[in-house]
């Protein structure tokens, strides 16, 4: 890792040594997963500030939606707003009330399990928004699938709206038919984490960072820890838990990753899992406006005499 604009969490990973034994980073994936509705980087603040949290929200939200009060002189938690510099949460602990707390939001992944159609299909509508062109092919039950960049200059349409969006194919991705969805859901997770943790380069520093530099071990548990983060936090198990277990059970120092880096991936992924992703704009060729036809019925008047 070059050590030229290091973000704040990787310099606790590289100067100070936090999260660099296997130990330390499991526990803090680990914690990162039991909070899906919040950001994962506000579930690692969350983490380095108060440990062992069960889970959070501000104190509006403990009084609206659990009917909880802040206990006096507890202590808040420091977490980073959207569109503004930070919020205030509070832990389940520093709260009281009478209603038991649902044991759903404590253990959200019980009943999970599955990747709903309508979750999966935004995902692979929302490749092309990146430039990313989505295929099916049957390969043996080895292959799980790849991502490439392009070498052609293929265009890809996106309908939004009444807009038919055409933009340039920057990346291929090629994903196995036979494998069950879930398992393909995975695959693009895993793929998608290599283009947004720079493995491939990038088309614009403003997007994400180049970093091709890294060798294949370092790409390789960056993209597992994406998906498996992605994944976990959906209540979704994967292979990518035993690739990184071979690393984690042993304590051992992992290998020079970004943190930081596997962080953002995982936020960007679940805004496409979330809502339609508006196609970035340097990569738009031109735009179609939809002409709505419009069915126009003749009325024939017979008179019969």
């Amino acid at each position: 890792m070059k050590n030229k604009s290091i973000p704040e969490l990787d310099k606790l990973f590289l100067e100070i040594g936090t999260y660099r034994k296997s130990n330390e980073l499991k526990e803090l994936f680990e914690f990162v997963k039991k909070f899906p509705h919040i950001a994962p980087y506000n579930a690692m603040l969350i983490h380095i500030q108060k440990p062992g949290s069960q889970y959070v929200a501000t104190a509006a939200e403990w009084e609206k939606k659990f009917n909880r009060n802040i206990n006096p002189g507890a202590r808040p938690l420091v977490i980073l707003r959207l569109f503004g510099p930070v919020s205030f949460v509070f832990e389940l602990s520093d709260t009281f009330g009478k209603a038991p707390f649902p044991e759903e939001l404590i253990n959200p992944f019980k009943v999970k399990g599955q990747v709903a159609n309508v979750v999966f299909n935004r995902l692979i509508n929302n490749l092309k928004s990146d430039g990313i062109l989505y295929s099916e092919v049957d390969h043996g039950t080895s292959s799980a699938g790849f991502i490439q960049i392009s070498s052609s200059q293929r265009e890809g349409k996106i309908l939004r709206s009444k807009k038919e969006i055409w933009v340039k194919i920057l990346y291929e991705m090629v994903v196995n038919r036979t494998h069950p969805q879930e398992t393909r859901f995975a695959t693009i997770l895993h793929e998608l984490a290599h283009v947004y943790c720079g493995h491939l380069g990038t088309p614009n520093p403003k997007w994400w960072g180049d970093r091709r530099h890294l060798d294949k071990n370092e790409r390789e548990f960056e993209a597992e820890s994406v998906c498996w983060l992605v994944c976990e936090r959906r209540g979704l198990k994967n292979p990518s838990a035993e690739y990184l277990n071979g690393y984690l059970k042993d304590n051992k120092e992992i290998p020079n990753i970004s943190i930081d880096t596997v962080l953002k991936s995982v936020a960007i992924i679940e805004s496409m899992l979330k809502s339609n992703k508006e196609p970035r704009k340097e990569i738009v060729k031109r735009i179609n406006e939809i002409k709505q036809e419009k069915n126009v019925q003749l009325s024939l008047n017979f008179n019969i005499t």
